[in-house]
């Protein structure tokens, strides 16, 4: 497992097709840090892979600008999102529009990485 850190969000690539993205808390996610995060994972990222992102803390992403990102990258091709009991951004039906990929939402990432693991 590598791991990649910025001052806002935690890395972690599991393998050469999944990797876990943590933001810390306080922060907010916009157009340039989902840019440049994702920039550095795509460098990382040898070929198609897959996200999870844990919502354990407490921040907070612009979600047009979020997206607008996550929507351009050629090789992600799947999202699970761990929510961890706790309120989500957007209603998940929003935010499954929002991603033109396969994204669904799980309780823990044993399941997120489960459900993962059938999409690549």
């Amino acid at each position: 497992m590598k791991y990649l850190d910025t001052d806002f969000i935690h890395i972690h690539i599991i393998d050469a097709q999944t990797v876990l993205v943590e933001a810390l808390d306080g922060v907010e996610i916009d157009l340039e840090k989902s840019k440049y995060v994702n920039d550095l994972i795509e460098n990382e990222m040898p070929n198609d892979y897959r996200m999870i992102i844990n919502r354990k803390a407490d921040y907070s992403i612009v979600p047009i600008d979020v997206y607008k990102i996550l929507n351009g990258l050629k090789k992600l091709n799947s999202i699970a999102i761990v929510v961890n009991n706790k309120p989500n951004f957007l209603p998940m039906s929003t935010e499954k529009k929002l991603f033109k990929g396969k994204l669904e939402f799980f309780q823990t990432i044993k399941d997120a990485r489960e459900w993962s693991n059938q999409i690549l």
